[in-house]
This record gives structure tokens, C-alpha cells and sequence, in this order.
């Protein structure tokens, strides 16, 4: 990566930071297309055809986006005319931005031909500032209730494309598309920075694990990434269960629940197929932060005891 590249990707990093810190939504907002303009150079560092067509894709689907989320924020966060037609069209802006159902189409096909880091910017930091626009929506209008059902069809949905996929970059595309699923319900239950969290950690640790060619750190990634106990993102799916559960939401409880069972399958399949690939003199990079993974389950289990409790008496 040279430098200008560099200084592209610092700027993907600080543009959430902007968005989130400004009290102002127009600066918010400019802050997020700063970052989707910064991502153009690094969509063509392989210098295919293929990266020349995704970014064309991705700069037509997120002009798009960007056009409806302006339009219908003017009236939005103006209050000039609270519309239920206003708020669907901001909600379906971000769900373009996000890659979330109903605008999910582009995700799998446009990961599949980009690079690592373009994957790892598209699929983490860029995400940061919708979430935090999609959280302004939850109590408007009743808009909870809609955010809740986009969050569980994308969580199914995610998890039935990513066990059609036979490259490892469409199936983190799909898994993108699931997680994101998952932290559009825990918004709405009031935890999803913590989700959030944990999921980009995990997934850079992945790409770089990638990048170096390490396959075995890659492979254990895999599986904390699919949320199998000990891992530490069984403990973040889980909190969102028992807030769906203890809110009476028992329809989202199942759907959440058979979303996993069904996206294992195919973190499974990759992780047999990673780890086989795995030499015996491997570097295994990732070492500290694969045995803070299994170990994460200890350092968290009281203060999720403790929270069960709570909720119990």
C-alpha cells in the first residue's frame, strides 16, 4: 500500500468519527459520504476489470442512497412534515447504506471482486455512521417495529445466501448482511455498540489473518465470528436473546436463534476447509488475540450472570 492509499484509508477510519461526534445531522451526514469517496481509490488496488465494475456499482447504489437519505432528512430532522413516507424512505436509504434487506442485493456480488482492505473498510468502519443514523429512527413513529422485522429478515437471509457461497469473500459478504441483521434488533433492545464492537475487532483480526496468509488464526476468526460458545460473540448474540426474550418478543427469539443454527453450517464448512489448509510451521499471528477469544467467555460471564439475574427476580 503506498501512501496515498494510506492516507485514503485513515480517512475511511475517520469519517465515522466525524459523523458520530457532530451534533449537526448535515455534517453527519457529510462526514459518511467523505468516507464513501475515500473507499473509491482503494476499490482499485487490484487493478482489475472486476474492481472497475464494483466500484461503478458501489458509487451508483450509494449515489442513490445518498440522494434519498438527503432528501428525506431535510424533512426529517427538520420536522417540516412527519411522514410515514418520509421515514420509510430514510429507512430504506440506510438500508442501501448498510447493505441490510431490503437493499442487501449488492453485498455478496461486490465483496466477492474487491480486495481484503476494501473488503475490510466496506464490510467495518463505513458501517458505523448509518448504524448510528438507523438508531435515530428506532423511536420515530413507530418505526422500532419495522427496524425489528428488517433486522430478522436480514438475519435469515444472511445466513441462507452465505450456504450458497463457495468463495470465502461472498460468504463474509453474506455473514456482513446477517450480523448487520442482528445489531438492527439489539438497537432496538438497546444494546448494539457493544455488538458492534466486538464484531469489527474480529473481523480485522480475519482480513489480516487473510492478508498474511495465516489460515489457521483465520479459521478459529471463523468460528468466533459464527457465535459458538466459548467464543466471545456467543456472549454479544446472546445478550440480544435475552432482551428479545424478556421483552416478550418470542417470534424474534426463534428467528434469531434459527438464523445461527442455519449460518453455522456454513461457517463450519469454511473453517474445516481453512484449518485443513493450515501448515504445521505456521506463524499462528493471532495467537494472543485467538486465546483472549476463548478466554473472553470467563472475563465476561459474571457480569452477564449478574444481568441474567437481574432480569429473573
Amino acid at each position: 500500500m503506498n501512501s496515498s492509499n494510506l492516507l485514503f484509508f485513515f480517512v475511511c477510519f475517520i469519517s465515522p468519527i466525524i459523523s458520530l461526534s457532530s451534533s449537526d445531522w448535515i455534517i453527519s451526514w457529510i462526514g459518511m459520504e467523505v468516507g464513501m469517496i475515500a473507499l473509491f481509490p482503494l476499490l482499485l488496488m487490484n487493478y482489475f476489470s472486476s474492481s472497475k465494475e464494483s466500484m461503478m456499482k458501489y458509487f451508483l447504489i450509494q449515489s442513490l442512497a445518498s440522494v434519498m437519505m438527503f432528501i428525506s432528512g431535510i424533512i426529517f430532522f427538520n420536522n417540516i412534515e412527519q411522514l410515514n413516507m418520509v421515514n420509510y424512505l430514510f429507512l430504506m436509504s440506510l438500508s442501501l447504506k448498510l447493505g441490510i434487506f431490503p437493499g442487501h442485493f449488492w453485498v455478496p456480488s461486490l465483496v466477492n471482486s474487491l480486495s481484503w482492505i476494501s473488503n475490510m473498510m466496506l464490510l467495518g468502519p463505513l458501517k458505523i455512521a448509518p448504524m448510528g443514523f438507523l438508531s435515530m429512527l428506532v423511536f420515530s413513529n413507530n418505526m422500532m417495529h419495522m427496524i425489528i422485522i428488517l433486522g430478522v429478515f436480514s438475519a435469515i437471509i444472511g445466513s441462507i445466501l452465505g450456504n450458497n457461497q463457495t468463495s470465502v469473500r461472498s460468504m463474509i459478504g453474506s455473514s456482513s448482511i446477517s450480523h448487520s441483521g442482528w445489531m438492527c434488533v439489539g438497537m432496538c433492545f438497546g444494546y448494539i455498540w457493544g455488538y458492534m464492537l466486538m464484531y469489527l475487532i474480529i473481523l480485522m483480526f480475519m482480513f489480516y489473518s487473510l492478508f498474511m496468509l495465516d489460515y489457521l488464526s483465520f479459521s478459529v476468526m471463523l468460528l468466533s465470528l459464527s457465535g459458538l460458545p466459548p467464543f466471545i460473540m456467543f456472549l454479544m448474540k446472546m445478550k440480544i436473546l435475552f432482551y428479545s426474550l424478556f421483552s416478550l418478543e418470542y417470534f424474534i427469539f426463534i428467528m434469531l436463534i434459527l438464523s445461527s443454527i442455519i449460518s453455522l453450517n456454513f461457517y463450519l464448512k469454511f473453517f474445516y476447509s481453512y484449518f485443513l489448509m493450515n501448515k504445521r510451521d505456521s506463524k499462528f499471528l493471532l495467537s494472543f488475540f485467538c486465546l483472549l477469544n476463548l478466554l473472553g467467555i470467563t472475563f465476561v460471564c459474571f457480569f452477564e450472570c449478574n444481568f441474567c439475574n437481574k432480569l429473573l427476580i
